[in-house]
């Protein structure tokens, strides 16, 4: 690759964009994962309560059981998420380094790069996965 400014500006365009993807993404699942929080708080204090029936309990420890594996997906989801994007940013920030006389190969950025499209799309089977799982 050229020393060239520009060429590695533009080559630094990719994983800034997939940076921004994985970014919303993970601001979605991380506001499903609070409402998920959320919900098994209430279902915990509904659980606690002293006059809550037995089969009431019955059925209120079945559902935490769903929300506690929906919630360990969608964590599982978001810590993929960060890993993805460590990638992109890393793959950014070595194309710029190579401006100033990094000598990082083109095989290493690639593959940098392609391991956080591969986490991102792990993230999304691990969502998809939890949303199957809603009753």
């Amino acid at each position: 690759m050229t020393s060239d400014p520009i060429t590695a500006l533009t080559s630094a365009v990719a994983p800034v964009v997939m940076v921004s993807a994985a970014g919303l993404l993970l601001t979605s699942v991380q506001a499903k994962n609070l409402h998920l929080a959320d919900r098994i708080r209430v279902l915990m204090t509904e659980h606690r309560h002293a006059e809550t029936p037995a089969a009431r309990r019955t059925q209120l420890a079945s559902e935490l059981r769903l929300f506690h594996r929906r919630i360990r997906l969608s964590q599982w989801s978001l810590d993929m998420l960060y890993v993805s994007i460590l990638c992109f940013v890393l793959t950014s920030f070595l194309l710029a380094s190579r401006v100033l006389g990094s000598h990082v190969g083109a095989p290493t950025l690639l593959a940098i790069f392609a391991l956080g499209v591969l986490v991102l799309v792990v993230a999304l089977v691990l969502e998809f996965v939890e949303m199957r799982d809603v009753v």
